[in-house]
């Protein structure tokens, strides 16, 4: 087995759960709440951020970084909706308004770190060092976690909400919504659940794959990039569509990579993009709503 052949198997993998990782959180609040979460890179910087602080300035093990920076995530998405977001549902403009809300906080988030911790890049170590060679290809641990890890949440995600009395919840809320106030379902703690939820899921991103690259204040605009790419390839608000879809791209990106160079790579995905949104416009295993104006 040739190594180039390994390597763009190995970043493919790689790639598609990193991007699965980032766009869980997003597609699920979309599924969910119908919100479209602009501000999701700025939760995934404040996870990764909060690990950086635990590290760095009390000099704790990443490993109590972790648990911490997706706390920190959690409470600031909860903290997000309870502001921004729980005011307008329900009223006119609620997409407008969110969405602007949102692009405030996310830059409101890069402004504060950048006054905080500087622009200087910062580096969050892995929670798992060391590597292993195959076929002259380099495996990392760190790299294996976030494999593991991203394939582990998707697992839990869908078991929490097809047999858990909450995740009926969520479902009934995303399904009809007045039909699950209807039903005692409390609409408005449904709705910050989910989005506390995705702040965790984001946070977790954050702290996984930060030590992947140099952390800055304008990292989570990179990330925000990707999960929207995968949500819409997969379907807006399919669980299963943002795991297939951060595979296929992941897996082609990979590819086109390692047999044909870097800079054919992104131009590759959109091209793929196109002509997938040409074929299926609502996503591989998304669904056209009907709505009456």
């Amino acid at each position: 087995m040739s190594t180039q052949f390994v390597q763009a198997v190995w970043g493919g993998v790689l790639f598609g759960s990193a991007y699965g990782l980032m766009a869980l959180g997003l597609t699920l609040v979309w599924g969910a709440v119908r919100l479209l979460n602009l501000a999701h890179g700025a939760l995934f910087v404040v996870g990764a951020y909060a690990a950086y602080w635990v590290v760095a300035f009390l000099h704790l093990p990443i490993l109590v970084g972790l648990p911490f920076g997706v706390l920190a995530a959690a409470a600031f998405a909860y903290a997000m909706h309870m502001v921004f977001i729980r005011p307008v549902i329900g009223k006119p403009g609620f997409d407008n308004s969110t969405l602007v809300a949102t692009v405030g906080i996310s830059i409101a988030v890069s402004a504060a770190a950048l006054l905080i911790f500087n622009p200087q890049y910062k580096v969050v170590p892995p929670v798992l060092s060391g590597s292993t060679i195959v076929a002259g290809v380099q495996i990392t641990y760190q790299g294996l976690l976030v494999i593991g890890t991203s394939l582990a949440l998707f697992a839990i995600v869908y078991l929490f909400l097809t047999y858990t009395r909450q995740g009926m919840a969520i479902r009934a809320v995303s399904q009809q919504t007045e039909a699950a106030s209807l039903m005692s379902i409390p609409v408005v703690q449904t709705y910050g659940i989910v989005i506390a939820i995705s702040g965790a899921l984001a946070g977790l991103a954050g702290v996984l794959l930060s030590p992947s690259f140099f952390l800055s204040p304008n990292s989570g605009f990179h990330p925000l990039i990707q999960a929207l790419i995968v949500t819409i390839f997969g379907g807006l608000g399919s669980i299963r569509g943002a795991l297939v879809a951060g595979f296929i791209l992941g897996v082609f990106e990979s590819f086109v990579e390692v047999f044909y160079g870097v800079g054919w790579a992104q131009p590759g995905v959109f091209v793929l993009i196109i002509l997938m949104l040409i074929v299926r416009p609502n996503g591989l295993f998304g669904i056209g709503e009907v709505r009456r104006l």
